[in-house]
């Protein structure tokens, strides 16, 4: 035993040596690890690299200032269709016992199929139920998939993406999309991405998933400020792929011809391998988010099924505003946003001759004065002013940084550099797209974290065509829709947990409440590699957010007092009219008695009424009792003639109760008074005006400096003195 042991450390030593270093290129690592960049499956394989192709469209049609117009068109492909267009043959998957047939293996009789049957028995027939379930899948899926089975619902697809933006010049394409992390949105500005992948990333899951190569067709423009040719002399052709180990391009083709077309933008085309089942909702919801936030843009996307034509569909969203925002400017590092690396670089970049310059000149927000209280602060480590940048040490840079980001002597960032979508875009995109009864929209002051600026846009609506009750969060970081992840995103969680809705007559389990949420910065705050969704961690962005929310709902909340007015009364007029049918049966039901004993009494075969039913005889030859009498002889004689029945009185108490409802309306609430005593009758409680009549508000307002000679009207309850004499005095009725 002993030795065996030793054998054994002596095994693992000698592997441990022959361990090998490999370094990987960029295009490498992300092509083994495609979920940091969002190509997790094959469903968001096909949502990522149609959300990228779109948003490098958008981001080269607002380079130039142009109102985009992109055009998106999806194709979908068979595997035997893919095989055909590739030259390759058709290969069906072939089962088990054809297989076994194919080999001239009997199953039940041959000596191998008495073996399979043996001890290993359950195994072998666990493979074959297996190999049997995917062959009859791969059957129904045939042509719908690439090998059958669980993957029915995956198959081929071409995408091509049409913009009319400033397009990439000839020399310069092949290093545009075939080098990973190449770009140029590095710095401190707004932009859409950073990292320079996007079409990088779409050319290698191609490469990985059918092995095409994409294509490109650009005509280039850097301005359109050229009215006479606002279109680039020539276009390009380019179909090119990636060397994966080496990291660069490796061009197929390369062209160009005249542009007699005067066509001005670029056209993408990739072949991948996606799901469209699984994630057409999404693509569908993005579209129609990115519209909200991009009305200033044409969208279209048409989707063709070549293997079932009936499965087509086309979205269009068309332009809503002709108002860009303003393109966003770079600027430099604010110097509580820096370390000890950063530092290092823009040191070795500097072009300053001494400390205090580069601090002016490659921070921002450093005055000459502060610059110089910042080196006399650090004159113990070496510091003084006229101190060459190249001479600062590792251990210098590190008390720099120190100083840097505790100071209070800088100004925050004020959020200049930063191009928002806008109120007015805002409401006009939510109104396009939504379609909801009221929108109120907000945007807070800017504000920073770390020293990087941003500002919060926010929306509420109320109902839409397709909303449903509840509280519904849209997301945007950078003019991007944000689908994944939103349950801890800091707009649902503030949305659903920091807004009391009740106090602004907002009703959240029952309303259709859309929360629409813009967050834009020199550096949004991501959690997680997927850049889904912005924790609610930083206590600066979730102040910000929960202020321009309830800035809405203030907005809103007149306008929903009114509308909640409006269906209390419409409530209040649908319970009096429910008992409209049994009220109108009782009264006419008592006048139809009456009528029948006075018809009796005239007869002289009326009963006497009993003691307490007699009329009492206080009123009894007085004014009052023949007026009353002769009321209840003239209904009695309409209900005789007819003119009064059972429907007319439940008519007459629905046109009270909507008389009654649109007075109150105009008094802007519910009557404190009682109800109508009769049609054209006063209203109880001593107000003397008429049903249905609409009262007219009074203000009373005291008027100083008027004359004494003014002729004034005395009463015991008041004196009315007009402002100037009457024309008629003394002043006689019509």
């Amino acid at each position: 035993m002993p030795r065996a042991s030793s054998a054994g450390s002596k095994s693992k030593t000698k592997n441990a040596k022959e361990e090998i270093q490999v370094a990987k290129s960029p295009a490498e690592f992300f092509a083994e690890n495609q979920a940091i960049a969002g190509f997790d499956n094959m469903g968001k394989s096909l949502y990522t690299t149609l959300r990228e192709l779109v948003e490098n469209s958008l981001d080269a049609c607002e380079s130039v200032n142009v109102l985009p117009d992109i055009a998106v068109f999806v194709e979908e492909l068979t595997m035997e269709q893919f095989n055909k267009e590739r030259g390759a043959v058709f290969v069906e998957e072939l089962t088990m016992e054809q297989f076994n047939k194919e080999r001239g293996v009997s199953v039940g009789g041959s000596s191998a199929g008495k073996r399979s049957s043996g001890a290993g028995a359950g195994d072998n027939d666990g493979d074959n139920d297996g190999s049997s379930a995917a062959a009859s899948k791969g059957k129904k899926g045939k042509g719908k998939g690439k090998g059958g089975g669980s993957s029915a619902a995956e198959g081929y697809f071409r995408i091509k993406v049409r913009d009319n933006g400033c397009g990439m010049a000839h020399d310069a394409i092949p290093n545009l999309l075939g080098r990973v992390l190449s770009g140029s949105k590095y710095g401190v500005r707004q932009t859409r991405g950073k990292f320079g992948l996007g079409a990088k990333m779409a050319l290698i899951w191609s490469k990985k998933s059918t092995g095409v190569p994409i294509r490109v067709t650009t005509s280039h423009n850097t301005s359109r400020s050229d009215a006479a040719r606002p279109y680039g002399p020539h276009v390009s052709r380019c179909v090119l792929d990636i060397d994966i180990y080496k990291n660069r391009p490796r061009v197929l083709e390369h062209t160009k011809r005249t542009n007699s077309d005067c066509w001005v933008g670029t056209e993408f085309e990739v072949l991948i391998g996606g799901n469209w089942t699984t994630y057409k909702s999404r693509i569908v919801q993005y579209l129609l988010q990115l519209a909200i936030i991009t009305p200033y843009a044409s969208l279209e996307l048409h989707y063709k099924n070549l293997a079932d034509p009936k499965k087509d569909m086309s979205i269009r969203y068309g332009r809503r505003s002709e108002q860009m925002p303003p393109p966003a400017r770079e600027v430099k590092h604010h110097p509580s946003s820096v370390n000890n690396l950063l530092v290092q670089q823009l040191l070795d970049r500097s072009k300053s001759k001494t400390i205090v310059k580069f601090l002016t000149t490659d921070l921002s927000a450093v005055g000459p004065s502060v610059a110089k209280r910042l080196v006399q602060e650090l004159e113990e480590d070496g510091f003084y002013d006229d101190m060459s940048p190249s001479d600062v040490s590792d251990r210098q840079i590190t008390r720099l940084v120190q100083l840097l980001r505790m100071s209070s002597a800088f100004k925050a960032p004020d959020g200049t550099c930063l191009s928002p979508l806008g109120e007015y875009n805002l409401s006009l995109g939510i109104r396009k797209v939504v379609e909801p009864d009221v929108v109120a929209t907000a945007r807070d002051k800017p504000g920073a974290y770390e020293g990087h600026p941003f500002i919060v846009e926010a929306a509420v609506s109320i109902g839409g065509k397709s909303a449903r009750e509840g509280i519904t969060v849209y997301r945007f970081a950078n003019r991007i829709p944000l689908l994944f992840e939103g349950g801890s995103d800091v707009a649902t969680r503030v949305a659903n947990n920091k807004i009391k809705w009740s106090s602004y007559k907002i009703d959240h389990k029952r309303d259709r409440i859309g929360v629409f949420v813009s967050i834009v910065s020199t550096k949004v705050p991501f959690k997680g590699t997927g850049k889904e969704y912005i924790g609610d961690d930083i206590t600066e962005l979730q102040l910000s957010v929960k202020r321009a929310l309830q800035s809405c709902c203030q907005q809103l909340r007149s306008h929903l007092t009114k509308r909640n007015a409006i269906r209390d009364q419409k409530e209040r007029k649908n319970r009096l009219n429910k008992y409209v049918p049994d009220i109108s049966r009782s009264l006419f039901g008592i006048l139809d008695s009456m009528r029948k004993r006075k018809l009796a009494q005239a007869d002289g075969t009326a009963l006497l009424a009993s003691p307490r039913k007699q009329k009492r005889t206080r009123l009894i030859g007085t004014e009052v009792d023949r007026t009353l009498v002769g009321y209840a002889d003239e209904l009695l004689e309409k209900v005789d003639r007819e003119e009064i029945s059972e429907e007319s009185i439940g008519q007459y108490l629905i046109d009270a109760v909507d008389a009654q409802c649109d007075a109150d309306d105009g008094k802007g609430g519910a009557s404190e008074h009682g109800s109508g005593t009769g049609k054209g009758g006063d209203k109880g409680g001593g107000n003397g005006r008429r049903l249905g009549e609409i009262s007219q508000p009074l203000f009373l307002v005291p008027i100083y400096g008027v004359s004494n000679d003014v002729p004034a009207i005395h009463h015991p309850l008041f004196t009315f003195r007009p402002t100037k004499t009457p024309e008629r005095w003394p002043l006689e009725a019509d």
